[in-house]
């Protein structure tokens, strides 16, 4: 088995849109509610009521998704946004487009304007997030260039939320995908990383999807070994009342490390 999942094997059993319609509108009663509203609430932190900021943040593996953006655009200027398959860049298309056919993506963008305390400021939001949106490029972490063969100048920040886990077969090349990550960022720069901890799949409509189960343990030590220095690293666990079984996870974590 190859130590990173094939885009082939990816785009075989993965359905974006339907991911989307599953996973991401708030409110909804799936298991994302907990998820989106832990990493909103800590990239909200971080980004608009912290200190960090800079001119330009790289999004590891964004398509199909925007959610992890949208604090984002209130702290740097560019945003450069990347995929791994071509399925998934259309999906995120749709929506740069303003595509009528473009997934929903309201409920999320209101929970965060209230969060910034801007309520009823939702076009407003998106329209500012789409235009700070300066590229969207393909990108490989098993690669040591990930943009690979785009060379861009080293950025201030990378952000990557349920990435890792889907791109990585094992704890080695978690940790080598880490390694080639901090090839992109400048000296001291900073890497937040969001995911699931205990989850083996997630199901999107008749398929489970791959993912690599992590703890806090195993994520300590391929950051330790990556020479990143953790400044933040959050969990929330399982609800003891969630009803859902669409992925076996135990709960979540939010880290925000700096490169050296």
């Amino acid at each position: 088995m190859s130590d990173f999942t094939k885009a082939s094997e990816y785009e075989k059993v993965f359905n974006p849109r339907l991911y989307l319609e599953t996973y991401f509108r708030l409110g909804s009663g799936s298991l994302a509610d907990d998820f989106m509203r832990f990493v909103l609430r800590n990239l909200h932190k971080t980004l608009c009521l912290g200190e960090l900021s800079g001119h330009t943040v790289i999004d590891i593996g964004t398509c199909p998704s925007i959610y992890q953006l949208l604090s984002a655009c209130e702290s740097f200027k560019e945003i450069i946004a990347t995929w791994y398959t071509q399925t998934e860049r259309q999906e995120l298309q749709k929506w740069l487009n303003k595509d009528p056919d473009a997934f929903d993506w309201s409920s999320v963008v209101k929970h965060v304007c209230d969060l910034e305390g801007n309520s009823g400021k939702s076009a407003e939001k998106e329209d500012k997030l789409r235009g700070q949106i300066k590229q969207v490029l393909h990108c490989d972490v098993s690669k040591s260039n990930p943009l690979e063969p785009v060379v861009l100048p080293q950025v201030d920040c990378l952000i990557s939320t349920v990435c890792l886990e889907a791109a990585c077969r094992n704890h080695d090349s978690y940790a080598t995908a880490l390694k080639n990550l901090s090839n992109l960022l400048k000296p001291e720069g900073h890497l937040l990383l969001a995911g699931d901890l205990g989850a083996n799949y997630y199901e999107v409509g008749e398929h489970k999807i791959f993912s690599l189960s992590v703890s806090e343990a195993t994520l300590r030590k391929a950051f330790g070994e990556s020479g990143y220095v953790i400044r933040e690293f959050s969990c929330f666990g399982k609800p003891e009342d969630a009803d859902y079984d669409t992925s076996d996870y135990e709960g979540f974590y939010f880290i925000h490390a700096q490169k050296p």
